[in-house]
């Protein structure tokens, strides 16, 4: 087997994958758990997707769209932030990802360079400072308290800029 890239062999497995493992392993030894670890739904996929899904199929939906999502599918996220968030987003503004994860790794890989700084709001999900460091940056954390709701606050984010911060 060749050997990993520099950049994977420093990466170690995220702690939520091994928290996952353990609940799945505890579950088969009949223990009852409730996992914090991924983020999966507790619940089946609903009859709607599924048959949404199914048809789609029947239609010959079943080759890879275009990068960044289909139009339909654009202009449907385009119309759900007019409805809800009453914003304006352009349909050239709107990205499709497989997920969450997938578009902030993207979105780290395309802009962070080796050494460049990336404030992240601690408590944050793993997932932040994995990726980051992937890309050779350095994460740097600013404490978010409960007494302000978890949100950062401006003078702790102005006081973590440095001249490497992206």
């Amino acid at each position: 087997m060749p050997a990993l890239s520099a950049r994977a062999a420093r990466t170690e497995l995220a702690a939520t994958f091994a928290m996952a493992a353990r609940a799945r392993a505890l579950r088969a030894a009949g223990h009852d758990v409730i996992s914090l670890s991924l983020g999966e739904p507790d619940f089946p996929t609903p009859p709607h997707i599924i048959e949404a899904a199914y048809q789609a199929g029947q239609r010959g939906e079943t080759k890879y769209p275009p990068l960044g999502g289909t139009e339909a599918l654009k202009k449907a996220v385009q119309e759900k932030y007019a409805r809800e968030q009453k914003l304006d987003v352009a349909l050239e503004d709107i990205l499709i990802t497989n997920g969450g994860k997938q578009a902030i790794f993207n979105v780290v890989m395309a802009t962070i360079n080796n050494g460049d700084e990336v404030i992240i709001p601690a408590p944050a999900w793993a997932g932040y400072e994995q990726t980051v460091q992937f890309a050779g940056g350095k994460p740097v954390f600013v404490a978010c308290s409960q007494s302000n709701n978890f949100v950062m606050q401006p003078d702790d984010f102005e006081a973590a800029i440095t001249p490497r911060t992206k």
